[in-house]
């Protein structure tokens, strides 16, 4: 599988979502960013049905009902990790 973000340039961030594996935290913030799942499948050179499950797996995690509610979580925790210089609250 190809890394597309390569979490350990950026332990601050993978930080933030201890809750996942770092195959679900990949997923989920290329997903944050806006790639469609179909896209991150071909980014990931991984099977599209790998990606709905990474990210059926985060929003379980979460506790969330819907994609849009992940989104939340993953674009609240990125903005307050800003705010705060780069530091976990």
């Amino acid at each position: 599988m190809m890394k597309i973000v390569d979490i350990s340039q950026y332990p601050e961030l993978r930080n933030l979502f201890p809750e996942l594996t770092p195959v679900e935290f990949e997923t989920s913030l290329l997903f944050a960013f806006g790639i469609p799942q179909k896209q991150i499948s071909v980014l990931r050179s991984v099977n599209y049905r790998l990606v709905q499950r990474d990210i059926a797996a985060a929003k379980s995690k979460f506790e969330t009902n819907s994609l849009n509610q992940l989104l939340t979580v993953f674009h609240i925790r990125l903005v307050l990790f800003a705010l705060y210089g780069g530091k976990r609250k």
